[in-house]
C-alpha cells in the first residue's frame, strides 16, 4: 500500500466527478469511489487502485511490487492529478473574473486530471477532432480494446493504451473496421511513428519553452494548434496552453456569462486577458462545469 499525501486544496469528490463524466471510458475504471488503472511500466503490466482516506492510498494488485514500480505508480498518480501545483496562486490569479472566481469556490480543490502521457493525451485530442464526444469516447475504446494489452483481475478485464510501436506499425486498413476516417487513422499513425522512431520525445519536450514545444508538435501532420495546446496543458504542466478553439469551452463560457450567442476566437482571447499565466486551468474548470 503506498500513501500519498494531498494538499488543502484537494477534492476526491470533484475528481471522482470528472473520472466519471462517460461510460465508455476504457483506460480506468470506477467501483465505490475507487479508482482502477493499469500501467504498462518496462513492457510488464501493472494494476493498481487509489482510494481515499485522509489522503490518496496506492494499492498494487499484480505480483511486481517492487520498489522500483511503486515509486513509478506514486508519480503517476501525482502527476495524473496534478498535486503539486499550486491552486491558491491559481485562485488569487483570477480572483478578477467573479464568474470564473465563482467556479473555484463551487470546485475548490479540484486540480487538472492531466494525462502523464504526451503520446496518450495527442492520440485522444485527434480522435476527438471534429466529433462529438460521445463517438470520440467510443472510438477509443475499439482503438484500446483491438490495440491494446490487457490484464484480468477478479474477473474483470482492464486495458493499458497500445503503444506507440503497435500502433506505428498499423496500416489505415487496420483502423477502417473500427469506424476511424482515413485522416484520423493516418494522422494516428504519423504521431506513433513519431514517437516510435524518437522523433518526439516527452523527456526532451518537457525542457523546452512553451513556443519550442508547440513548433515541435505541430511540425507533425495531425497535430494542429488546438491538439498542439490540448496536449501541453493536460501532459507537459503548460498551465498557460489555451485551446481556444475548443468548441466546449465557448458553451461552458456561454453558460456561465449568461451571454446570448458562443463568444468568438477574439472575444475569448481578450477575455482570457484576466486569467494570464492559468488559461489552462481556467479551461477545465469551464470544462467541469459542463458536467453540472
Amino acid at each position: 500500500m503506498i500513501y500519498i499525501p494531498t494538499p488543502e486544496e484537494f477534492s476526491y469528490k470533484e475528481l471522482i466527478k470528472f473520472l466519471s463524466r462517460n461510460e465508455k471510458e476504457c483506460l480506468h475504471s470506477i467501483k465505490e469511489d475507487i479508482i482502477f488503472k493499469v500501467l504498462d511500466i518496462d513492457q510488464e503490466l501493472v494494476l493498481f487502485s487509489v482510494s481515499f482516506d485522509n489522503g490518496l492510498i496506492a494499492t498494487i494488485h499484480t505480483d511486481n511490487q517492487s520498489a522500483a514500480v511503486q515509486e513509478k505508480v506514486r508519480t503517476y498518480i501525482e502527476d495524473w492529478f496534478d498535486l503539486k501545483a499550486d491552486l491558491k496562486t491559481f485562485y488569487e490569479a483570477v480572483s478578477q473574473d467573479a464568474t470564473l472566481s465563482q467556479l473555484c469556490r463551487k470546485y475548490y480543490g479540484l486540480r487538472m486530471v492531466g494525462m502523464p502521457n504526451l503520446f496518450e493525451s495527442l492520440v485522444w485530442s485527434v480522435i476527438g477532432q471534429q466529433i462529438n464526444l460521445n463517438f470520440a469516447y467510443a472510438l477509443k475504446q475499439r482503438l484500446v480494446h483491438n490495440f491494446g494489452k490487457s490484464i484480468v483481475f477478479e474477473g474483470e478485464t482492464f486495458y493499458a493504451l497500445p503503444t506507440p510501436e503497435i500502433l506505428a506499425s498499423l496500416s489505415i486498413e487496420d483502423f477502417q473496421p473500427h469506424q476511424f476516417s482515413r485522416g484520423k487513422a493516418q494522422y494516428i499513425i504519423n504521431i506513433s511513428k513519431a514517437f516510435a522512431e524518437g522523433i518526439l520525445s516527452q523527456q526532451q519536450l518537457s525542457a523546452l519553452t512553451y513556443d519550442e514545444i508547440k513548433q515541435h508538435l505541430i511540425a507533425i501532420k495531425g497535430i494542429g494548434n488546438w491538439t498542439a495546446n490540448y496536449s501541453m496543458m493536460k501532459s507537459l504542466k503548460s498551465y498557460d496552453a489555451f485551446p481556444v478553439e475548443d468548441v466546449g469551452l465557448h458553451n461552458a463560457v456561454k453558460n456561465q456569462y449568461g451571454l446570448a450567442t458562443k463568444p468568438s476566437i477574439a472575444e475569448l482571447n481578450q477575455m482570457a486577458v484576466q486569467w494570464s499565466g492559468w488559461r489552462g486551468y481556467a479551461t477545465f474548470y469551464f470544462w467541469h462545469s459542463l458536467l453540472g
